[in-house]
This record gives C-alpha cells, sequence and structure tokens, in this order.
C-alpha cells in the first residue's frame, strides 16, 4: 500500500528532469546567442569608429567626438559584459533550477538591450547607420518564460498529486487499522 505513491511519484521524475534539461539548454543557448550579439555589437562601434571617429556628437552633458565619447562616458559600450547574477552550475540539480536559469537568462537579455539602445542613441547622434541585430530575441526569452511556467504547473500539479495519494493512502491504512481493531475486538468476545 506504501509502494503506489513511491510508484507514482517515481513515474515524474524522468519527466521533470527531461524538462529541467530542456530548459537549461534553452536559457544557455538564449545566453550564447545574446553574447554573439553582443560581439556583433562591439563589431559595430569598432566600425562606426573607424568611420567617423572625429564626428562631433552631445556626449551626456557636454559635445565630443564619437571617440573621445567612447573612450569616456561610454566606455562600458566596448568592454565585454559583466553579469551580476552567476548562471547556475550545471550539475546542480534543484526544483528551483530553471528560475535560477530563467534569472540569469533574463539579466543578460536585460544588460543585452540596455547597450544595444545606449549604442543606436549613440549611431544615431553621429548620423551613422543603427545596430540592428539578425533577429529579435524578445521571442525566444518570451517562448523561455512560458516554458518554465509549464513546467513550475506540472510541478505543483505533481506535487499535489503526490500529496493526495498519499493522503489517500495513509486514511486507508487508518480505517483498516480501525476495522482490523474492531474485528479482532468482536471476534475475541464472540469466542
Amino acid at each position: 500500500m506504501i509502494m503506489i505513491p513511491l510508484l507514482v511519484a517515481a513515474s515524474g521524475l524522468p519527466v521533470r528532469a527531461s524538462e529541467q534539461s530542456d530548459i537549461r539548454n534553452e536559457a544557455l543557448e538564449l545566453r550564447m546567442n545574446i553574447a554573439r550579439f553582443e560581439k556583433d555589437l562591439q563589431h559595430s562601434l569598432r566600425d562606426a569608429i573607424q568611420t567617423a571617429p572625429d564626428r562631433v556628437i552631445q556626449c551626456k552633458t557636454h559635445p565630443a567626438t564619437l571617440k573621445e565619447c567612447l573612450s569616456g562616458p561610454y566606455r562600458s559600450l566596448t568592454r565585454a559584459t559583466v553579469t551580476i547574477k552567476p548562471s547556475p552550475a550545471i550539475g546542480t540539480d534543484s526544483p528551483n533550477r530553471p528560475l535560477l536559469d530563467l534569472g540569469a537568462a533574463e539579466e543578460r537579455f536585460a544588460l543585452y538591450n540596455e547597450r544595444v539602445n545606449k549604442t543606436n542613441d549613440l549611431l544615431s547622434r553621429a548620423g551613422l547607420p543603427l545596430f540592428v541585430p539578425e533577429r529579435d530575441l524578445t521571442p525566444d526569452m518570451d517562448e523561455l518564460r512560458k516554458h518554465i511556467l509549464v513546467y513550475m504547473e506540472n510541478r505543483q500539479a505533481s506535487s499535489l498529486r503526490f500529496e493526495k495519494i498519499t493522503l489517500f493512502a495513509g486514511g486507508l491504512a487508518v480505517l483498516c487499522a480501525i476495522f482490523g481493531g474492531l474485528y479482532l475486538y468482536l471476534r475475541r468476545f464472540r469466542g
């Protein structure tokens, strides 16, 4: 009787592990795409500096050349992005792992969008062509969020199902004990 809940719980674990692995791979692929697009962004900035290094633009509060602006107040645009949240280690499996993957991808995506906006602002002030990534990553982020929501709903439903089965098995065991005790009690007096 106790084996039934254990068998049901064990049958759901491989599915969840597979879903976790798919989410992890999707988040990793998204972060790699963002890193590749950031490289393209840096190449675009280098090309802009080579095309019009002495073009004067409004940089923060004072006029400066594009090259001075990118080596001064906007120097972070030419450097690699540093994220605050570390991406979770590959070997760690926990129920909240997909949320950690999402957090790392969300942060990387937000930093990327901020850098693209700042770069395009500078390029438009300089009268240069804007940076347009080869594709929009917003649908990919939305898809990742949707997968994580489905995973969390499935995990919660599975947990609730396990609790129901455990409660049913416990109630059944209590009823068996009560009726077994009643049977023994009545049998003793009937003799």
